[in-house]
């Protein structure tokens, strides 16, 4: 089993090539294989589950990986919350074909509401994923990661939903060292941070509804409430696009004044300047809107910043 840990970075397409060519110039002004491209795979993602989402429901995700005519069974947990960031278990096996072997999970610690296994005769294929990626091996400073940029579809008997994304995982080194790699893209590419997987992609199609962070217990805790404003923000974020709706805009101002209420000074006015801007955009005609706030780079570079101080306090 490995720990995945990854910073996920939405950007539209129109900028995808900006972000391959700044990370193809970091790699280019190195002289070691440390940093270096990788060759470009073509990814089906197949993900299964029951009719009822007994699977999401326990916290777990089936899937069944091709790339290179080889094939991937891949069990993700939900893991653990690192505030704008993806953690989680991962456990991997080969299989000689794109045929579940169910087999495999005997020694798997199944969450307790699967553990009688009585799930495994009624799994479907509800969703898949098929997209394109681009991988770059990146050491920065004293972190080592792994770069991607993933372009293609999310599809389901209920529709689909484009894929665009850029992840970068961690591979020796601690999250500092992505977040500020991350900044230093941010200010070529305009990218804003996502936490919503390719698994929630394909069951938000099914049941159309928006996956919301849950409201801490403890409400006087400046700092849990600062990382369930900031995750509102970042959901309300990706949904405005998913949607397409500029209506959305309110209630994603309204949770940016309600994390600037948690911020030191310095953070709460670059939130505040920032929602300054975004005001003075609403003018703009719909399409427009959303087209011009997708070419902003402050909003990832103050995704980012304040992602990356609320990691420092959990620490």
């Amino acid at each position: 089993m490995a720990t995945e840990l990854e910073l996920k970075l939405m950007l539209h397409s129109e900028y995808l090539k900006s972000a391959s060519d700044f990370l193809d110039e970091i790699c280019a002004s190195s002289d070691t294989n440390e940093q270096s491209r990788q060759p470009t795979l073509a990814l089906m993602n197949a993900y299964f589950d029951t009719e009822g989402a007994d699977l999401m429901q326990g916290g777990m995700a089936l899937r069944i990986r091709a790339v290179n005519n080889k094939f991937i069974q891949t069990v993700k947990t939900r893991g653990s919350n690192r505030v704008g960031m993806h953690a989680r278990g991962e456990w991997e096996w080969f299989v000689p074909s794109d045929q579940l072997d169910l087999s495999l999970l005997s020694d798997f610690p199944l969450p307790e509401s699967l553990q009688d296994m009585s799930w495994c005769s009624k799994l479907i294929e509800v969703y898949r994923t098929d997209f394109e990626r681009q991988v770059w091996n990146i050491k920065y400073q004293e972190t080592k990661m792994e770069v991607v940029c993933d372009q293609g579809l999310v599809t389901s008997p209920y529709g689909e939903d484009a894929i665009c994304e850029l992840e970068l995982e961690l591979k020796e080194g601690d999250e500092a060292g992505l977040y500020q790699f991350a900044l230093q893209l941010a200010e070529r590419v305009p990218v804003q941070v996502s936490i919503v997987s390719k698994a929630q992609k394909g069951v938000r199609l099914k049941y159309g509804q928006i996956e919301f962070p849950n409201k801490p217990v403890n409400t006087s805790n400046p700092l849990e409430l600062a990382a369930y404003w900031y995750e509102v923000w970042l959901v309300y974020w990706e949904a405005m696009y998913f949607m397409k709706d500029e209506a959305l805009m309110q209630p994603l101002r309204h949770s940016m004044v309600q994390l600037r209420a948690c911020l030191p000074n310095e953070l709460a006015q670059a939130l505040g300047c920032l929602d300054g801007e975004l005001e003075q955009q609403l003018v703009e005609e719909e399409d427009l809107l959303l087209k011009k706030l997708a070419g902003m780079t402050q909003i990832g570079i103050t995704m980012l910043t304040v992602g990356q101080w609320l990691n420092q306090q959990a620490v």
